[in-house]
């Protein structure tokens, strides 16, 4: 039998060779870390010695996390003037003005406030 030997410099050569974002090379890493940590897991078929297992010494591609537009002060106050009730007016402007999520604002007391 033929053996084929990868190393860590190769998958990390093929990762960088790639042309597509971030996110499409994470995905391949994800891809070749599942296989070879099939490949080289207790279960496999292949007596191999898992601390050889090349894809462990591989750092995974960085994917950046966008930054979510927020709305405009004009966009604030058209929800505003949309709200029929204070109490609703009372909401859109806390959560808008604090960037309290929605899950605080649902649970919090009034004690709570200060």
């Amino acid at each position: 039998m033929v053996g084929l030997t990868v190393t860590r410099e190769d998958i990390s050569r093929f990762l960088d060779s790639l042309q597509c974002s971030n996110g499409g090379k994470h995905s391949y890493f994800r891809a070749l870390r599942a296989f070879y940590n099939w490949l080289y897991s207790p279960k496999s078929a292949y007596n191999i010695n898992r601390q050889d297992n090349p894809i462990l010494g591989v750092d995974a591609p960085k994917v950046e996390k966008p930054i979510l537009a927020s709305l405009t002060q004009e966009q604030i106050d058209t929800l505003i003037s949309m709200a029929h009730r204070l109490r609703d007016r009372c909401i859109i402007s806390l959560l808008a003005d604090s960037g309290m999520r929605l899950t605080e604002l649902t649970s919090f007391k009034a004690p709570d406030i200060d």
